[in-house]
């Protein structure tokens, strides 16, 4: 009996580990990336340089290829295609009509609002003119973001009227759409959840307490596990979010949910993708919980059953390495002490010397990780901001 054939949509860093382990799993693995030189055509079978975003070249090759399942991980924009090629091929996995929901926030927020699923404010504007009015109307502070973009880019919090004009134009900068979203801005807990779907029902919600970027660019730099909420609390963002989820019609596989809970405690989803998500995610969930959350996204695209049993809880906790500053990377040090930490999982930079690299201001700029294992989540996040604060970068 021949291996099953996987789909990768994309191939850059993001996709790696889906790469890897479908060939642990003895998977024949195809993937796509306009780079022809994408960090994971290395370990595919199969690589060929077409747009993520090319569903019918891509169909083209998959039909060739006799693929069996499709997925990507850790970015949005491939969403539509996997939508697509789901469709055409009758794989399970999210559908085009999901896909869409999900991959436009305009979309999002006009489906969710149909449902009555809880979420903030919103208006959506075109011009300068518009932002500045739906601005006044919301109240500051507000959220200014692009509809289709992913990383967190195009996406500012506006503190004052004379931040609207630059806000506008960075969420134009990164959209595709003539429109964007203007949305209230909800003071309280920011936290996130990694949930899965078999067959219609969403079978299984993880919160994690999130870690943003200081400023006015909205990134997210680390997470930890589990929740610092308390259970009352919890039980209902897990009601929440499985609303949405369903409301959303992601039947199968992962889903990255980004959530506010207020003060009053009321549950708001802020945003949604139908994929795994990123900034350590698939690493934390598997640390946490024991389920290996890729595997399990792969055995799902291609049809089979998966376990979402944990296997015990461990706390985890996972940051970003950034630039200082903008520049060319010259050199780096990771000291021994954060390499031998006994906890310390895991600690790379993945940018190469003679890189440019960037301040964090996107999902993308990040260069590097480190993952940590504590007694819980507080100890946990104490620990990798100690030893993140001891890896130093050379940039000029």
């Amino acid at each position: 009996m021949r291996k099953k054939r996987l789909l990768v949509i994309g191939a850059g860093f993001g996709q790696v580990p889906a790469i890897k382990k479908a060939k642990e799993l003895n998977i024949e693995v195809i993937t796509v990336d306009k780079n022809p030189n994408a960090e994971g055509f290395q370990y595919a079978d199969k690589a060929y340089p077409i747009d993520i975003l090319d569903g019918d070249s891509i169909l083209k090759v998959s039909k060739e290829f006799g693929i069996d399942g499709a997925m990507t991980m850790q970015t949005d924009l491939p969403i539509p295609t996997l939508g697509y090629i789901n469709d055409k091929l009758g794989l399970v996995g999210v559908t085009y009509s999901a896909a869409k929901n999900c991959s436009n926030k305009i979309l999002t927020r006009k489906k969710l609002q149909s449902k009555g699923v809880s979420q903030p404010n919103f208006e959506v504007v075109a011009s300068l003119e518009a932002t500045i009015k739906a601005v006044n109307e919301i109240g500051l502070p507000a959220i200014v973001k692009a509809v289709d973009s992913s990383g967190s880019r195009g996406v500012t919090k506006v503190t004052s009227s004379t931040q609207i004009k630059q806000a506008f134009y960075e969420a134009k900068k990164y959209n595709r759409q003539p429109e964007i979203l203007v949305e209230e801005f909800i003071d309280g807990v920011e936290l996130g959840a990694q949930a899965f779907s078999v067959k219609g029902k969403c079978e299984a919600v993880f919160l994690h307490n999130d870690t943003l970027a200081d400023g006015k660019y909205l990134v997210p730099t680390g997470h930890s596990f589990p929740s610092h909420l308390p259970e009352s609390h919890i039980k209902e963002a897990e009601r929440v979010i499985k609303a949405c989820v369903e409301a959303l019609e992601i039947n199968d596989g992962p889903s990255n949910i980004d959530i506010i809970i207020s003060h009053s405690g009321e549950v708001k989803i802020i945003e949604v993708g139908a994929r795994i998500g990123a900034t350590c995610l698939p690493e934390l969930v598997s640390y946490y919980s024991g389920i290996d959350w890729v595997k399990e996204t792969i055995l799902n695209a291609l049809g089979e059953s998966v376990n979402l049993n944990k296997s015990g809880t461990h706390p985890c906790a996972a940051l970003i390495l950034e630039a200082p500053k903008d520049g060319k990377l010259m050199s780096f040090n990771i000291p021994e002490e954060v390499k031998t930490n006994p906890n310390c999982l895991e600690v790379e930079v993945s940018a190469k010397e003679g890189d440019d690299v960037s301040v964090l201001r996107k999902g993308t700029d990040r260069i590097g990780k480190i993952v940590v294992k504590e007694e819980s989540a507080t100890l946990a996040e104490e620990l990798v901001y100690q030893l993140r604060k001891r890896i130093t970068f050379n940039i000029v």
